[in-house]
């Protein structure tokens, strides 16, 4: 199967990850999670909440009774530990390691934290821990990093092994000028 329809079959979707989130939040902070709790951390309705609670039960991920407290299950548990942790790491390499400005970092690492696989976010927690080092490679890469061409315009046309006939640049910077602006 191509790997574009695979999408759908992630073990939870966005709004699933941020429910799961909420109600750890909330039991850490306050001990329970009820429903007007989750619908007030989130911004959403009662009604949304309770219709998304019946989603993650049937999903084995949380256990709700009518007018009770919501508890994670082991495993509703330990995917809103990984989501978040997959958060932090991606933010801290978008932020610290690419330079992007933290409210984009923040943005992008929330839209994509349920996406990445634990693999994938256990080598970029390695890769952030590393170039965040005193190591002395570490310190030379960010450097040489900072130092490099931020576009195909910043050096000779045929030294870039990166674009072939389209430079890559170009088409991204088109699509960062036509979005909208961020809050």
């Amino acid at each position: 199967m191509d790997i574009w329809k695979r999408f759908g079959e992630k073990e939870v979707s966005h709004s699933m990850a941020h429910y799961l989130q909420a109600v750890a939040a909330l039991k850490a902070d306050k001990g329970h999670a009820r429903v007007g709790d989750i619908a007030d951390n989130l911004g959403v309705s009662k009604s949304g909440v309770t219709s998304m609670l019946r989603s993650l039960e049937r999903r084995g991920l949380v256990r709700h009774e009518r007018y009770g407290c919501v508890e994670l299950t082991n495993e509703g548990s330990g995917l809103a530990t990984r989501t978040e942790s997959s958060r932090k790491v991606l933010t801290m390499f978008l932020a610290e390691i690419l330079g992007v400005p933290e409210d984009v970092a923040s943005e992008d690492a929330c839209m994509i934290e349920h996406l990445v696989s634990p693999e994938v976010s256990l080598e970029l927690l390695r890769l952030t821990t590393f170039m965040r080092s005193k190591h002395p490679v570490a310190a030379k890469f960010r450097e040489a990093y900072r130092a490099s061409p931020r576009s195909c315009a910043e050096h000779a046309p045929d030294d870039c092994d990166m674009c072939g006939s389209t430079c890559l640049h170009e088409s991204l910077m088109y699509q960062v000028e036509k979005a909208p602006q961020r809050a």
